[in-house]
């Protein structure tokens, strides 16, 4: 077991505290289950991406040609047609 002191803002603290309530009120499980949840989604993020690549590379061609096209606009250019 490793001990470290880590500091976090009141938002944070207010989260873990909150979650802490499924581990029976410990911080220091929920912290290290959340850290093996990241690292687990992290690992299937990179498979799934790998697995579909020719496809997600097929719809950003898409998205970036129909911006191009005129088709979509960007949330800036939506504000400023709005004058928001």
């Amino acid at each position: 077991m490793v001990t470290r002191k880590i500091e976090l803002d009141d938002e944070a603290s207010e989260i873990l505290d909150s979650i802490a309530t499924a581990y029976g009120g410990d911080p220091n499980l929920a912290l290290s289950e959340m850290l093996r949840a990241h690292e687990t989604i992290e690992s299937f993020l990179d498979e799934f991406e790998a697995n579909h690549r020719d496809e997600l590379a097929a719809q950003k061609e898409q998205a970036e040609r129909d911006f191009r096209e005129g088709r979509f606009a960007s949330w800036e250019e939506v504000k400023r047609r709005n004058r928001l």
